[in-house]
């Protein structure tokens, strides 16, 4: 018995492939990338699949395609492309009454168009049920497929924050809407530098504060003691802003600070007036944010995956 991956995934851009499919080695592994409908073009659908061939076990294809989902991540973040890989689980599918008519009068065996990965025997039989649909934006496959066979070892294990930044980048790439994609991409490094703390000569210095808000005699019981409630919910996280500027330290990025903002003031005068104002391109303040961001967030990825490097400069130039 014969295990089989299949990896179904959305593309923010299609690739520029004007063919039906295209194989890859990856671990030895022969890779089929093909649109999600078969008589297309890769070139014509941002709905791709990856289906893997030739696997002994059911675990042996589970760990194979949990690792390719993650290779396939890491790919498009470094290659700018905008991926989303799913939660492996069905987009659509047909009723059981219905499936099993059609075992009954052809002899196929239907299964459930998953979004990620889906492991099964790999019989002659089997038949994907799927429904899809087409765009016009296209991107060069090179970046993306080139490194797939060096990413698929480096991209695991990595931890669960480095999971969270690939995620919350090719989300912000995924956004059509210049807006959408400003907001995105500020959110995600600032949510990776509210990891960040204070040392323990800054925690002293905060607890000192709370002491001397104690002894002293300004003001009443409940007004000293809102002011202790206030430095203790308050000052013991870093801001938003700290936050981001303790992360470019500890990545060596203190140059991009003023960078960072002058961007940030302009996101925040969109943000904070409520809507878009009519009229107004916001297509060039997304680009530079994409940029700025997408360059802080590989840096922090390639601690763990050194590999992740290799685009920052060609593609999240500052």
């Amino acid at each position: 018995m014969s295990y089989r991956v299949r990896f179904r995934f959305r593309l923010q851009k299609q690739l520029h492939l004007d063919q039906k499919e295209y194989r890859l080695q990856i671990q030895g592994h022969e890779v089929v990338l093909a649109p999600q409908t078969t008589d297309l073009n890769i070139s014509d659908s941002n709905w791709l699949v990856m289906n893997v061939r030739g696997f002994e076990s059911e675990e042996e294809a589970k760990t194979f395609g949990g690792k390719l989902k993650s290779a396939c991540e890491l790919s498009s973040v470094a290659s700018r492309l905008g991926l989303d890989s799913g939660m492996d689980l069905p987009t659509a599918g047909l009723g059981q009454l219905a499936r099993d008519r059609v075992r009954e009068e052809s002899g196929f065996h239907v299964r459930d168009n998953v979004h990620g990965i889906d492991v099964f025997v790999d019989d002659s039989s089997v038949r994907i049920f799927s429904m899809s649909a087409t765009g016009t934006v296209r991107a060069m496959p090179d970046r993306f497929l080139g490194d797939l066979d060096r990413l698929f070892e480096a991209s695991n294990p990595v931890s669960q924050r480095t999971k969270d930044i690939v995620l919350l980048l090719n989300y912000a790439l995924l956004r059509s809407e210049p807006v959408a994609q400003i907001v995105f991409a500020f959110s995600a490094v600032e949510m990776l530098g509210q990891q960040e703390t204070w040392s323990n000569n800054q925690k002293r210095i905060i607890d000192e504060l709370v002491v001397a808000v104690q002894r002293t005699r300004i003001g009443s019981v409940d007004e000293r003691e809102e002011v202790i409630d206030a430095i203790n919910k308050s000052l013991h996280k870093l801001s938003l802003r700290q936050g981001v500027m303790r992360l470019l330290t500890s990545l060596n990025l203190n140059h991009l600070k003023k960078n960072w903002d002058k961007l940030y003031q302009e996101r925040s005068s969109l943000v904070h007036g409520l809507a878009p104002k009519p009229g107004v391109d916001y297509s060039v303040l997304a680009s530079e944010s994409i940029n700025l961001c997408g360059h802080i967030l590989l840096n922090a990825i390639s601690r763990e995956i050194p590999e992740a490097t290799k685009y920052i400069d060609v593609l999240y130039q500052v």
